[in-house]
């Protein structure tokens, strides 16, 4: 009998899957929704760069969301350097966050200049499903902020492109509140791996154990 390939990596965020048979991978859809069912483990949700008609794309994300392959909402939030107006981002991003809320599945934030605004609305809504802030790149303090709130940090090419801020950050992150991921960036997952241990000071072995403890944590898998 054939054994099944266990995970050794997880890409908590990627648009790009590979499909490689020891990587668990959430695939990000952010339209066409019904594609998510292609996938084994994906998040759904409405990118502020994406958005053109509220209530079909809210209707078809609200029924896709349902299905057990849909592990986390999002990747979803506020942009302050998109044309999408504002007020319709706002509108978008609580509606999602309530979604999550309610499915008690985690949500998978976009954030471009919009921290603390994020955060209001995060704290607005007493959100207690977990919260990560993908591709993080901002300062120790920034990270703080988030941490001291309870939320996730998650990190991807910024590691290897030699973001000294960023690995400074990395570095000081408590074991059971950071994941890793690719995103859109043409490198693999088991790079950023060896990056997050060079920066940690630690072995390879150290990391997979630390991000298969935290996946099965946040996303009860």
């Amino acid at each position: 009998m054939r054994q099944k390939t266990v995970t050794t990596y997880y890409n908590i965020h990627t648009h790009k899957p590979t499909g490689a048979p020891d990587v668990t991978e959430l695939v990000n859809v952010y339209q066409h929704f019904a594609a998510a069912m292609q996938y084994p483990a994906c998040s759904v949700g409405i990118h502020p760069w994406y958005l053109h008609d509220r209530e079909s794309q809210l209707n078809e994300l609200n029924k896709i969301a349902l299905q057990p392959n849909v592990l986390a909402i999002g990747e979803c939030g506020l942009d302050k350097v998109t044309k999408t107006s504002w007020e319709l981002q706002l509108t978008i991003f609580r509606a999602q966050i309530d979604l999550a809320i309610t499915l008690h599945k985690p949500l998978i934030t976009h954030c471009v200049r919009a921290y603390h605004e994020v955060t209001l609305e995060l704290k607005a809504k007493h959100v207690a499903v977990p919260a990560i802030f993908h591709g993080f790149n901002k300062s120790e303090a920034v990270a703080q902020q988030l941490l001291g709130n309870g939320w996730y940090l998650s990190f991807g090419a910024a590691l290897i492109d030699g973001h000294e801020q960023v690995a400074r950050v990395l570095a000081a992150v408590p074991d059971d509140r950071f994941f890793l991921e690719t995103d859109d960036a043409d490198i693999s997952i088991n790079e950023i791996y060896a990056a997050a241990a060079r920066i940690r000071n630690c072995t390879a072995d150290a990391i997979i154990l630390q991000q298969q403890h935290n996946f099965k944590t946040v996303f009860n898998r």
